[in-house]
C-alpha cells in the first residue's frame, strides 16, 4: 500500500512537471557559431531568422510545440550553414550550436558569377554581405561541375592542394591567387612577394611546397627578395628561378 501510494505521487509529481513544461514558453533564443576562422559568411542574425521563419515561429511557443527536426532542416537549407544542432534549455532559451561552411577558395568564371568552394568541395554561391579571404582561382578552360568539385579528377587534385594550404598558415597568407592552365598546370600568385610561383600539376604537394619555403628561407634574404621574377617548382629536386 505504502509502494503504491508512493508510486502515484512520483507519476503524479512527474505528469504535473510535464504539464507544467508543456506550457513554458521560449523565451528566447541564443546562437553560437562553432568556427576557428576568424570569418563566416553567415551571422547569428541570418539563424535566428531562419529559426523563427513565419511557419515555425520560435519566440513565444509552448515547448511541446517546437519541432526541433524541422528547425535543424530549415536552417541547413541555407548553403552556407553545414550542420546545426537545435536544443532547448531548462530556463526557456532555444539553443542552437551553428557549424558553418568553412570557404577555402573562390573559383572566378567568365560564364556566370563566382562560387566559393567549401572545404568538403561542395560549391557555394556569393554573398553579398560577406566576403571570404581565400584564394581566386581562374582557368584558361572552365570546367563542369554541378556541385561538388570531388565530380572529377582536376577537382579532386584542386581539393587537395587547397586543403593542404588552408591547413599551413605561411601558405594560407601568402597563397592569393592561382590559374588553372589548358594542361591542368598551376601557377601562384603569393601576397608578399613579387615571383611567379610555376607550381605545375596540383601532385607532389607537400614536397613542391617544401622546395618553396626553402627558397623563401634560405635564397631570397640573400639574392634579395625582387631579385627574380619566377620561381618554377616543377622539377624534381631543384628549383629553377629566372
Amino acid at each position: 500500500m505504502i509502494y503504491s501510494l508512493g508510486s502515484l505521487i512520483l507519476i503524479s509529481l512527474i505528469s504535473f512537471r510535464a504539464l507544467r513544461l508543456s506550457e513554458r514558453k521560449v523565451s528566447g533564443i541564443e546562437i553560437e557559431i562553432m568556427s576557428n576562422q576568424d570569418f563566416y559568411l553567415i551571422d547569428q542574425f541570418e539563424i535566428q531568422a531562419l529559426l523563427n521563419q513565419e511557419q515555425s515561429v520560435v519566440l513565444g511557443t509552448n515547448f511541446d510545440q517546437v519541432d526541433i527536426k524541422l528547425l535543424e532542416r530549415q536552417v541547413e537549407e541555407n548553403p552556407f550553414v553545414a550542420e546545426i544542432d537545435v536544443f532547448m534549455s531548462v530556463t526557456g532559451v532555444l539553443g542552437a550550436k551553428v557549424s558553418p561552411a568553412q570557404p577555402i577558395g573562390r573559383l572566378m568564371s567568365s560564364r556566370g558569377p563566382d562560387q566559393y568552394i567549401d572545404v568538403t568541395g561542395k560549391l557555394l554561391p556569393m554573398n553579398a554581405d560577406y566576403t571570404a579571404r581565400v584564394p581566386l582561382i581562374s582557368f584558361a578552360e572552365y570546367p563542369q561541375w554541378e556541385s561538388n568539385l570531388g565530380e572529377n579528377d582536376l577537382g579532386k587534385q584542386l581539393m587537395e592542394f587547397l586543403i593542404f594550404i588552408n591547413k599551413d598558415e605561411l601558405w594560407r597568407a601568402q597563397i592569393a591567387q592561382l590559374a588553372v592552365s589548358e594542361e591542368n598546370e598551376l601557377t601562384l600568385w603569393p601576397q608578399m612577394t613579387k615571383q611567379l610561383i610555376l607550381f605545375g600539376p596540383a601532385d607532389e604537394i607537400e614536397e613542391k611546397f617544401k622546395k618553396l619555403k626553402l627558397f623563401y628561407k634560405e635564397v631570397l634574404p640573400k639574392k634579395g627578395w625582387n631579385t627574380y621574377s619566377s620561381i618554377n617548382l616543377k622539377y624534381k629536386n631543384q628549383i629553377v628561378c629566372k
